[in-house]
């Protein structure tokens, strides 16, 4: 349990908050490739961490990343015209290139001005479909985090993005939260066509991860088959909802184990591996591709997914069916969700454990966004399975020491080959070591 000021340090992300300086000292998925698709394309408002900042793609095909104000009288360059390899500012014509050189000033004629000022901009990179930014300060980036997809063509990838209103941190922790998925997801991971179960007594039949999610501002549904690749086939083994907890920190974080009894195999566990990549990233046991939470602000969230598909399908999976307006949308490009209706009658006809359609991505949404904008963690009671969500609140904490005693925050990869991380959800004997699943493991216990 933390206490009131503890929370407040975890989960403010604006300049000079300790977690806000903390988090400019990793690459940021800062917005969708898709936003920009051509060079000279209008430029979009970016939201992250507390701050306002223009994007935009240059005549030559060149990402610039760039603080929104303009630096003259500070009109937003958001609204500004992209030509000529650079973004012009509508109010008095000052004009920018990617790397903040102020290229024109055409109520100044002096060109020493333009000589000695540089507008604010930033590092940017573009990798597994989005566009990563560094905004800390000059020379302290550390290794990109170059993940296994990051080089895939557009098409081998789906990235899906919900707005979220509420505190990053309560949507960070659902995603290294496994004891929740035999409840929540009930409805997932039960038996298509079968009768009502209670939590504790039933069997399963699909992935604990499914893909029936909606693909929110690229025309995406929920629904299987409908924006999303169809579930895999597979098997939920266990009716264990406590499962036992190991985490042993990583160069890039840490691994965690979420080891339940196989009902009937009383020598055989089933262990979900995931990894978390310091500070936004998951790479969920039984999932493909990853979920990465970034802040928008303290009350607003990201919950970004990046999942490899069938060559060929990713475009065609982009463009399904309109969005429901009950649950995504208006703005931004239909991407905000909002709190989902619960069908309180196919709860009581026994159709539904929950109550919320649209996959595990709409349930895990409903429920942390019903904490609100932004939960006082004093008040919460943690239990065992709760090990991974209280270990990266530590790694968050130290960071924060570390960074304040000028050192460097942990799991910015040094040494670590981001390409081989992986999760895993495996079947093993009760005496086989979790940590063969994961070969590039390199943990510790500390």
């Amino acid at each position: 349990m933390l206490t009131a000021e503890e929370n407040e340090v975890l989960c403010r992300v604006g300049p000079g908050t300790p977690m806000g300086t903390v988090l400019r000292r990793y690459w940021t998925p800062a917005f969708q490739l898709g936003d920009l698709p051509a060079p000279d394309c209008p430029p979009v408002r970016v939201t992250i961490l507390g701050e306002n900042f223009v994007a935009f793609r240059d005549t030559v095909g060149r990402l610039g990343f760039l603080d929104e104000l303009c630096s003259h009288r500070g009109a937003s360059l958001a609204l500004g015209r992209v030509e000529d390899c650079g973004i012009r500012c509508l109010y008095h014509g000052w004009k920018y290139a990617v790397d903040g050189t102020i290229m024109e000033t055409p109520n100044l004629a002096a060109p020493t001005f333009r000589e000695r000022v540089k507008h604010g901009a930033y590092p940017v990179r573009e990798a597994g479909g989005l566009a990563w930014v560094y905004l800390g300060p000059p020379g302290t980036e550390p290794p990109f985090p170059a993940f296994a997809w990051s080089t895939a063509d557009p098409d081998e990838l789906l990235v899906t993005e919900m707005i979220m209103d509420c505190n990053w941190m309560q949507v960070l922790e659902g995603s290294i939260d496994s004891s929740h998925v035999g409840v929540l997801h009930l409805d997932t991971l039960a038996t298509m066509g079968a009768g009502p179960r209670s939590v504790g007594s039933f069997d399963f039949a699909g992935e604990p991860w499914d893909l029936d999610m909606p693909v929110p501002g690229r025309g995406g549904q929920g629904g299987q088959g409908q924006g999303a690749p169809a579930r895999r086939p597979g098997v939920w083994p266990s009716d264990d909802n406590a499962p036992r907890i190991e985490v042993e920190n990583t160069p890039f974080g840490f691994h965690y184990a979420a080891i339940r009894d196989v009902t009937g195999e009383p020598d055989r566990k089933f262990v979900r591996v995931t990894a978390f990549v310091m500070p936004y990233t998951a790479f969920i046991g039984g999932a493909p591709g990853a979920v990465i939470v970034v802040p928008r602000d303290d009350y607003t969230c990201s919950s970004i997914g990046v999942f490899p598909v069938p060559k060929g399908t990713g475009a065609a999976r982009r463009a399904g069916a309109g969005t429901d307006p009950a649950v995504w949308g208006p703005e931004p490009d239909n991407r905000r969700i909002r709190l989902p209706r619960q069908d309180r009658e196919a709860m009581a006809a026994g159709q539904s454990f929950a109550g919320f359609r649209g996959g595990n991505r709409i349930q895990d949404a409903a429920v942390q966004l019903s904490s609100g904008p932004m939960y006082d963690r004093a008040k919460e009671h943690l239990v065992p399975a709760d090990l991974a969500i209280i270990r990266l609140r530590r790694l968050l904490a130290d960071s924060v020491r570390l960074l304040e005693a000028g050192r460097d925050p942990v799991g910015r990869g040094e040494g670590c080959d981001f390409a081989r991380i992986t999760a895993a959800s495996q079947i093993i004997d009760a005496s086989q070591a979790w940590q063969d699943l994961v070969p590039a493991h390199q943990g510790s216990s500390s």
